[in-house]
């Protein structure tokens, strides 16, 4: 066992700093090379973005990024941030799990979970009273996974983005405490 797994030799998850940005800046890419239709964002978008952006996106007060590791290597992310209440799908008293990526070669092992649970407990640490995501209609792997540890539609439906009118994505919600 490395300092990098728990005791059960799952991945290792910890809250990422803003020290760690061209790290978190890898995942964030490779995520989106691998997975491009499960987030809002796009590659060519933020291979754009400079240093300074990526160090904020972990200073921020209003969110929380979780990196999974094996050893070196980071494996997963996933980042909570305060629901906003001017958004028409907001859910009071939530936190917003977005940004949620594992690397193939180690799905099925554990890593998503831990990578929830990191993010359900600093939400619930900061009051949140339940865990809301938003889920492509396509990857039903994600939607049967996030079923299994206590998610729930709630109805609400939206396009993933703009541009792509018939790609849509469906909200879930899990209570916290």
């Amino acid at each position: 066992m490395t300092a990098d797994q728990d005791a059960a030799g799952q991945a290792a998850v910890r809250r990422a700093t803003p020290e760690q940005w061209a790290v978190y800046r890898e995942i964030r890419l490779a995520a989106l090379a691998e997975a491009p239709y499960a987030f809002s964002s796009t590659l060519d978008r933020e291979r754009a973005f400079g240093d300074a952006l990526w160090q904020q996106r972990l200073a921020s007060a209003a969110a929380a990024s979780f990196l999974a590791w094996r050893g070196a290597e980071p494996v997963g992310m996933a980042t909570g941030k305060i629901e906003d209440p001017d958004d028409e799908f907001a859910i009071a008293g939530a936190w917003q799990l977005v940004g949620m990526w594992v690397r193939p070669a180690v799905r099925g092992l554990g890593v998503a979970g831990s990578l929830v649970e990191a993010v359900a407990r600093h939400a619930e640490a900061n009051s949140a009273v339940s865990l809301v995501l938003w889920v492509t209609e396509m990857n039903g792997r994600a939607r049967s996974f996030y079923r299994r540890i206590g998610f729930a539609p709630t109805g609400a439906r939206q396009p993933v983005r703009p541009d792509e009118p018939d790609h849509w994505e469906v909200q879930l919600v899990r209570s916290l405490g």
